[in-house]
């Protein structure tokens, strides 16, 4: 009798903690899908099947992460939630009309932490591209270059404030990882050899002056409505220097003298420097994160050749001068660096 009287009570103890959690689950699913359809409203869209997919996408991005916290993204836990994700994704894809980037916009928003086009939270690298072999890697990289190509003409026929003000972001979150990550698709044991290889690739300095291009179209475009105005002005202009440098150092690299080319101090990409480079300088004074990080990516002498290309476009380019040479001397003072 007393066995029996245990078992019913375990069993309504059972039942107690399955129905807790099918109520919390419930409504986990009814705040998220409020939360998305007041975000994202399904009327502003000229697309609502595409849409409607894209946002069934969007609730089980929420649910990675909010359960990030606690799980890597490539733990058994997220894999069901990922493999729906990415279903929802793709049929949303299917549905759009061929002049549409929609796509290229959902897809930075829902992967740009999983993938590693950004410094994802908690530093979980754990399906991040960088991570793949060299061929793989370069799949995926040149699917990024597509993107690209395709975003500056293309439409998004979903018409809110929300998408409106992270149209150039997306730009500036590829770009940023196409640059950034280039090297990743070379072969070699050390990052000596991978350097190597990218110096030698003709093709990399055509992508870089097709990006800068392309990038200028879309900052001309949507710029003006990034919710974060300032914080991207100065993440666009840290962006077109360094691939006007890298540039520049990709000419020298081919080179057979390894000098500086005269033709050089007439380029876009000088101009460029000369232009916007003193704006940067100006904004180490902030002391933000933002701009330790950008310090360090453009001026760090210990991180950066674009020290030494300053130097030489100074001494070499009489055209640029004298907002070259203060430059030069600007950057010089920061290193602590004394002639």
């Amino acid at each position: 009798m007393i066995k029996k009287h245990k078992n019913k009570i375990i069993l309504a103890l059972i039942g107690l903690v399955l129905m807790s959690i099918y109520i919390f689950f419930t409504t986990w699913q009814e705040r998220t899908y409020k939360e998305v359809h007041t975000m994202y409203p399904i009327e502003k869209s000229k697309n609502p099947e595409a849409s409607e997919e894209f946002l069934k996408a969007m609730e089980y991005r929420i649910y990675i992460k909010e359960l990030h916290p606690y799980f890597d993204y490539n733990s058994f836990v997220m894999a069901p939630l990922l493999m729906k994700m990415n279903y929802h994704f793709k049929k949303g894809v299917k549905l759009l009309p061929k002049d549409s980037v929609e796509d290229i916009v959902w897809w930075t928003l829902f992967y740009k932490e999983i993938y590693g086009l950004l410094v994802p939270p908690r530093n979980d690298n754990s399906m991040a591209y960088e991570n793949l072999p060299p061929k793989e890697f370069a799949k995926v990289h040149d699917a990024v270059y597509r993107m690209i190509m395709r975003y500056p003409e293309g439409k998004v026929y979903f018409d809110i404030p929300e998408i409106k003000a992270f149209r150039f972001k997306v730009m500036a979150i590829l770009v940023e990882f196409f640059r950034g990550k280039y090297t990743h698709r070379y072969f070699g044991k050390t990052q000596k050899e991978k350097a190597q290889k990218f110096a030698d690739d003709m093709q990399s300095k055509k992508n870089l002056k097709h990006l800068l291009s392309l990038y200028k179209k879309v900052q001309e475009k949507y710029l003006k409505d990034s919710s974060n105005f300032e914080a991207m002005r100065l993440h666009y202009y840290a962006d077109i220097v360094d691939i006007s440098a890298a540039i520049i150092l990709k000419e020298i690299y081919q080179d057979k003298k390894l000098q500086f080319p005269d033709y050089m101090c007439y380029s876009k990409e000088a101009s460029i420097i000369q232009e916007n480079t003193q704006l940067l300088l100006n904004s180490l004074n902030n002391k933000t994160k933002q701009t330790r990080t950008m310090f360090i990516n453009l001026f760090d002498v210990k991180h950066t050749n674009n020290v030494a290309l300053f130097m030489m476009m100074a001494n070499k380019c009489h055209n640029l001068n004298p907002k070259m040479k203060d430059i030069a001397k600007q950057v010089y003072k920061i290193n602590n660096i004394t002639k």
